[in-house]
């Protein structure tokens, strides 16, 4: 078809041009150059429809009507443009990319992976599922992958799913957090029955970071705060009693500014600097204290030492009260 419809364009639009390039060329020359030039613009424009792509042939009135104007009203010269056109069009065309599709194995929540640093869902990712994700089981295996998270990271998850509507997610998450606190409750009963058998500064130090870790991970409501407050601040009595340790010193800074004993939590922490800690481990207890007690002039001079970090919370602080 192609071959047949070259060949009638070629011998029509030859005819066309001997009739345009003859002397005697009256009215009806007119007619009869017209006819064979519109039936080769014809031909001609149905041989490139043959060409064209389908975006093209997408709108096929237009593209008909340009390729039919363009022969007609250029004999020869616009059909030799639109054949080279289309050729280096053909040619040079754009290559399409091939897109493979692959299968991947869906990815789920793990219940217990062998170690905690192999699991694929952050802690940001575990809050939107269940917070907002309909399906219960995928809440529910989100709990469970929770619990290998941080303790620090994992605990207001948890809290969150407390709330959960579904009474099997609910059960769960008060699972999982009172395990946290049973472990936490259990080292310290090991604990104390070392310090029993042999006294020790480290060893009621160690008692004391418990008692202050079930306290800062907020496991309890406010009274039983206060109690574990108050348990922290009395082994870190008997451990300085014992032995002069700076980390007793700034640890009982930090329960006694929970406290909101200031005064006493400045001092505990002046001690952990005379016993050898560096000033930027201390300075933020120090400006906190400072603060609370409205002795700013003080604050903006330990702020000086927190570490000025790009987008680090103290260095943010630091650069606040530098201004």
């Amino acid at each position: 078809m192609i071959l047949g419809l070259s060949l009638l364009t070629a011998i029509l639009e030859f005819i066309s041009l001997f009739l345009l390039s003859t002397d005697a060329f009256s009215q009806g020359g007119w007619a009869l150059y017209l006819l064979f030039h519109g039936v080769a613009t014809l031909s001609f424009t149905g041989l490139c429809w043959l060409f064209l792509s389908n975006d093209h042939k997408s709108t096929p009135f237009v593209s008909l009507l340009f390729v039919s104007s363009i022969s007609f009203c250029m004999p020869v010269v616009g059909m030799v443009g639109l054949v080279f056109s289309l050729i280096l069009a053909l040619k040079l065309s754009k290559p399409t990319k091939e897109y493979e599709w692959r299968t991947v194995e869906e990815l789920t929540l793990p219940s217990s992976p062998a170690e905690p640093n192999n699991l694929l869902y952050g802690s940001a990712a575990l809050r939107g599922i269940i917070s907002f994700n309909h399906d219960e089981e995928q809440r529910i295996s989100a709990v469970n992958a929770i619990r290998f998270l941080p303790k620090k990271e994992g605990i207001p998850l948890l809290k969150i799913a407390i709330n959960d509507l579904s009474d099997d997610v609910r059960l769960l998450a008060y699972s999982s957090l009172d395990k946290i606190e049973f472990s936490l409750n259990e080292a310290i009963e090991q604990q104390q029955k070392i310090f029993v058998m042999k006294p020790s500064a480290k060893v009621a130090h160690q008692i004391a970071q418990y008692y202050w870790e079930l306290y800062y991970l907020g496991l309890a409501d406010s009274p039983l705060k206060d109690h574990y407050l108050v348990k922290a601040r009395e082994s870190l009595i008997k451990a300085s009693e014992l032995e002069d340790l700076p980390k007793v010193n700034l640890l009982l800074g930090k329960v006694l500014l929970a406290e909101q004993s200031y005064y006493n939590a400045i001092q505990s922490l002046e001690l952990a600097l005379e016993g050898g800690l560096l000033i930027k481990q201390v300075a933020p207890y120090l400006a906190e204290a400072a603060f609370m007690m409205k002795n700013y002039k003080k604050v903006r001079e330990y702020i000086q030492y927190l570490p000025n970090q790009t987008h680090d919370s103290l260095g943010e602080l630091r650069e606040f009260w530098s201004e």
